[in-house]
């Protein structure tokens, strides 16, 4: 990896595990989900990086895709498991991270912790994806938590924030070997027992697909901004209202969505309601791997 990359990609992941800290500070009950998420949005602007995607704040049985409206008054309980995803890019070269929040000590996040720094300590070139999968589900199973089987972890690359491998997190036969320098993210959620989680509710997540003709020209501009402003890395819909009224924008979102030039990013839920928790870590592969975005 050349230096100037390597230099791009602890930068960002430094800038990611801030925001996620931060996200996780701010989080108290009372709080609104949309001051969390304004608050990461002035913080990431302020360092002068973008979003690699919007701040995902997923409560209880929401393990993703769940990023708050521009109205959205829902706020954090004192019960509350939330999840805080936070995607930072330089230049394109993307941090990826993620912490969960709860009052006290709960068992979910502490296992999901220690499932996560269980499988960073086997990466080094050579090992295989299948073998990432067998640890997780291993320290999973010794914690006596379950893990969300249909969410993977993924690689990283200039502007692609999933990319390949798919790294399960359950025990799999994937041969898929990492090399030197390959930038990969680790993702396990846990939950009391295994589960599956479906798509569910508004989506308030967007990404540009292709250029596609459309008739309104606020959809034009949205198109615009998905492909060059946001470098065709998700959005959310509340960032477009800076410069395009609520109303407009629900009707150019429509017609875009009709058309298929940009994709819907829907909530994922839990199907039958369990709580969950998350942990997340960007990782440069090398004989010691480089955790970018860890925060002493």
């Amino acid at each position: 990896m050349e230096r100037e990359v390597l230099e791009k990609y602890m930068k960002a992941g430094r800038i990611a595990g801030e925001a996620r800290e931060l996200a996780l500070r701010k989080a108290r009950p009372g709080i609104r989900l949309l001051d969390i998420a304004e608050a990461v949005d002035a913080f990431i602007a302020r360092k002068g990086a973008h979003p690699a995607f919007p701040l995902n704040i997923s409560v209880n049985d929401i393990a993703a895709h769940y990023t708050p409206a521009y109205n959205d008054e829902r706020v954090v309980e004192d019960v509350d498991l939330v999840k805080m995803d936070a995607g930072i890019h330089v230049d394109g070269y993307i941090g990826d991270t993620a912490g969960t929040w709860s009052k006290g000590p709960n068992v979910l996040v502490k296992a999901v912790e220690r499932v996560l720094e269980d499988a960073i300590r086997i990466l080094k070139p050579g090992v295989k994806v299948g073998e990432i999968g067998t640890v997780i589900q291993d320290s999973a199973e010794a914690q006596g938590v379950g893990l969300i089987v249909n969410l993977t972890g993924h690689g990283l690359d200039r502007y692609v924030f999933h990319g390949e491998p798919s790294i399960l997190n359950i025990r799999n036969d994937s041969g898929h070997v990492l090399k030197e320098g390959d930038v990969i993210a680790i993702e396990p959620f846990t939950c009391p027992s295994n589960g599956h989680v479906r798509e569910s509710g508004v989506t308030e997540i967007y990404r540009f697909l292709q250029r596609r003709p459309v008739r309104l020209p606020e959809a034009r501009r949205i198109l615009d901004l998905a492909e060059n402003e946001y470098h065709s890395l998700p959005f959310a819909k509340r960032w477009l209202f800076k410069e395009i009224s609520p109303v407009k924008v629900s009707l150019a979102i429509r017609q875009l969505e009709g058309v298929m030039a940009i994709e819907p990013y829907p909530v994922l839920r839990e199907v039958s309601g369990k709580p969950i928790a998350q942990a997340e870590h960007t990782i440069i592969i090398q004989d010691k791997p480089v955790v970018t975005t860890r925060v002493d």
